[in-house]
């Protein structure tokens, strides 16, 4: 267990690797008090850059300047302080930037117009070296904290769109990205792969075989297909390619090209040594429609194929 001391420690070491990233541009028409702040924030740890007045601000923003925080005075010539935050928010967005309006104007209304321009906090320009350091730290701990919980909501954005075994795409991915490419009217062939007897395979050789066997395949789709296609488990045994600007001919190439790398694979799973077919059903949209339809079409040609080839019973084992 951590003593009071080490975990004193190791706040302030974390706190210190925050400072650290936090980049300021502070922004003044008084050059003596943007020294001042220049001073105190460096000596601080943190990153700064500096501007006499708002349209130098906005310019800077506008050169792609990367800055966490902006801190910004009221009363300046040409623009104030709100104005500039205002046209940068409209006219040159950043990410997350947070802003603090430096203001010796404590009056209601002026902390009203601010908030309600979008900046997060005020600074008294009265106020003491640790004050204004203990105030930029705050900041930075609320950035660094929504910068966390960005990363884990795209973490689980990822893992909602995720087939957990696989790897590849889950249905809902399927369905968005579907949705996506029929709405921007772009043609979209839809292939859809059926192992063969799969059922079999987890009956005879248990689940965990069965497991192994869809992310092998899985990883045949991944290096068997191009960059822009979409790969997608539907459900159990069955795989989705999702096509775009392909026509159907060229999407049989990519289907057969996959069908005989699968073909290829051999698994030693219980003494045995098997391998496994596939059979698949292609469906076209020249723009239009939706993925509902075209799943439909692939499994209606699925069925056709494996009545004219019924196939081994089972996957069979090889020498």
């Amino acid at each position: 267990m951590e003593s009071r001391g080490q975990q004193s420690g190791r706040r302030r070491s974390d706190q210190d690797a925050v400072d650290q990233r936090l980049r300021i541009l502070a922004v003044d028409d008084d050059p003596a008090y943007l020294r001042f702040l220049n001073h105190v924030l460096t000596g601080a740890g943190f990153i700064v850059q500096t501007a006499p007045d708002g349209a130098a601000a906005i310019d800077r923003i506008r050169e792609r300047c990367e800055v966490d925080l902006l801190l910004i005075d009221l009363k300046m010539p040409g623009i104030d302080g709100i104005e500039t935050v205002r046209r940068i928010q409209s006219e040159c967005p950043v990410s997350g930037l947070y802003t603090i309006l430096l203001t010796a104007d404590a009056a209601p209304e002026t902390r009203l117009r601010a908030l309600e321009s979008g900046l997060d906090d005020f600074l008294s320009k009265q106020s003491s070296d640790s004050e204004i350091i203990a105030k930029i730290r705050s900041a930075a701990r609320r950035l660094e904290l929504e910068r966390r919980l960005h990363v884990e909501n795209e973490e689980l954005q990822a893992l909602a769109l995720t087939d957990e075994l696989t790897g590849v795409a889950n249905r809902r991915a399927l369905f968005r990205a579907a949705a996506a490419i029929l709405g921007s009217s772009r043609q979209l062939t839809v292939v859809m792969f059926d192992l063969d007897r799969f059922k079999s395979v987890n009956d005879t050789y248990g689940h965990l075989a069965g497991d192994r066997i869809l992310a092998d395949v899985a990883a045949v789709f991944r290096t068997s297909t191009r960059f822009e296609d979409l790969i997608g488990r539907y459900g159990g045994d069955e795989f989705v390619l999702l096509l775009p600007d392909t026509d159907v001919e060229e999407a049989r190439e990519i289907a057969d090209r996959v069908l005989g790398r699968i073909q290829q694979i051999r698994w030693s799973i219980a003494g045995a040594v098997i391998n496994i077919g596939a059979q698949y059903g292609v469906a076209a949209s020249a723009g239009g429609g939706n993925l509902p339809d075209l799943l439909a079409e692939c499994d209606q040609a699925l069925y056709s194929g494996k009545r004219r080839d019924s196939g081994p019973s089972a996957p069979s084992p090889s020498a």
